[in-house]
């Protein structure tokens, strides 16, 4: 049981939570650093490689097809080896592949890349989650998901002024060997210093009792979890297909501005390279202030006794229904200074209110299945990642002008963003109870 004098003094003898929960967020920078350096060379590739609009959408679209379809399988691959051996193997992994795109000499070999980046990134989120599942306790888990998802942020605003330096200075093809150095060398580093909490030499047994004061402990002390919820039974629920499409909506969002909004300050508002570089840190560096501070104002609230329901819809409301229609003030802005000015505000509004989506795969699932949900969550909703950068490509080349080319593509992410906050509003995030009998088992 858990200690009272632990819960009422607030001081523990370790805080290796916070630890791992740093480790696993420079996990999450250095995957988006290596996931997104593709849209800041976007510009100079299509020079040097004589791609298209509609090609490089469907480059920026290739890495998720395999990154879905590798999503669900990572789940299973997670329960069987665990967070720290899969965040190994995947980051080593995905440096790798993010190195080989020096290699590459046109649209084919461009393509295969990508898709091996893919595969090779697929575990990441839904370990992270696992890590903040098992590390965090509930009473702070929104901050804890807010800083390690913040870290997407960072990722997004290392890479532009990173990737562009490099870029002028060495050229692209140096650009993705360095980022893909950064990430191999992470792996190594994460392999040597992350533990789970029962296996770790130097937490302390108050620590333990604290992670696991809001869970269901037996008379011996373990954590007593029900067998895991099979994959496909997930997606017959009403809360979790909810959650799903969701997050469709919401990822939808993230993948325009990240694959498009550094090219769209190149074509259509006319910035050169240095200045689109420094411009586009700008939105991720304040949605990375952003967002921790809604993980901190979201948790507050709990601590308060609000609802959680209620906290988790609003939280959602503000991300897309806000995030959306201050992203219309950009599409409108008379020149390049206003345009970074509202996609800034777009994206602090976004993050503010993502603070909560992490959190959401927590508050539904069983002790310890968290990365199952988060799996199959990620793999549902980055489907956005297949049609996003594909159908904003075809509507850049379709219009009239760049211009409005760019405008329709903002356009249509603002309606489905509007449409994903009334879905988070509609559902239900208390705990998932199986409709079948679930025999219950002590975690070791």
């Amino acid at each position: 049981m858990v200690s009272p004098n632990v819960l009422g003094s607030g001081k523990l003898p370790t805080r290796k939570r916070v630890v791992a929960l740093g480790l696993v967020m420079g996990m999450i920078a250095i995957n988006y650093i290596d996931r997104v350096n593709l849209s800041v060379a976007t510009p100079t590739l299509m020079k040097e490689l004589n791609l298209s609009a509609d090609q490089m959408g469907v480059l920026m679209s290739a890495f998720y097809w395999s990154y879905v379809l590798v999503m669900i399988p990572a789940g299973v691959l997670l329960v069987k080896f665990g967070a720290k051996t899969l965040l190994t193997v995947s980051c080593f992994l995905w440096g790798l592949a993010t190195a080989a795109t020096a290699l590459v000499h046109g649209f084919w070999s461009f393509m295969a890349v990508r898709i091996l980046l893919g595969v090779a990134e697929g575990p990441a989120y839904p370990a992270a989650a696992q890590v903040v599942s098992v590390w965090i306790p509930k009473r702070e888990r929104t901050l804890a998901s807010a800083c390690f998802d913040s870290c997407a942020r960072v990722g997004s605003g290392i890479a532009p002024p990173l990737v562009a330096w490099l870029i002028v200075h060495f050229g692209w093809q140096a650009s993705f060997v360095v980022t893909g150095i950064i990430a191999i060398a992470y792996s190594l580093y994460w392999h040597a210093t992350y533990h789970e909490p029962d296996k770790h030499p130097k937490v302390s047994r108050e620590e333990i009792d604290y992670i696991r004061q809001d869970e269901v402990i037996n008379q011996d002390g373990h954590v007593v979890t029900t067998k895991p919820v099979p994959v496909l039974e997930l997606f017959t629920y009403k809360k979790t297909v909810l959650l799903f499409i969701g997050y469709f909506t919401y990822t939808y969002y993230w993948h325009v501005f990240t694959s498009w909004i550094p090219a769209y300050l190149v074509q259509a508002r006319s910035m050169d390279l240095k200045t689109m570089g420094f411009a586009a840190m700008i939105p991720f560096i304040l949605g990375i202030i952003a967002e921790i501070y809604g993980g901190w104002f979201f948790d507050g609230l709990l601590r308060k006794g609000y609802n959680l329901n209620k906290v988790r819809r609003v939280g959602m409301a503000i991300c897309l229904m806000g995030g959306s229609s201050t992203m219309l003030l950009a599409v409108q802005a008379p020149d390049p200074v206003w345009t970074v000015a509202f996609l800034s505000l777009s994206m602090v509004v976004y993050s503010f209110g993502a603070s909560n989506v992490w959190s959401l795969d927590n508050d539904i699932a069983p002790y310890g299945q968290a990365g199952t949900i988060s799996a199959c969550k990620n793999a549902t909703g980055n489907l956005s990642g297949l049609v996003a950068p594909l159908i904003s490509g075809f509507l850049i080349g379709a219009g009239a002008t760049v211009v409005d080319g760019y405008n329709h593509a903002l356009y249509l992410v603002v309606g489905i963003a509007f449409l994903g906050g009334i879905l988070y509003i509609a559902n239900d995030y208390s705990r998932l109870s199986p409709r079948k009998r679930v025999e219950y088992t002590a975690a070791q």
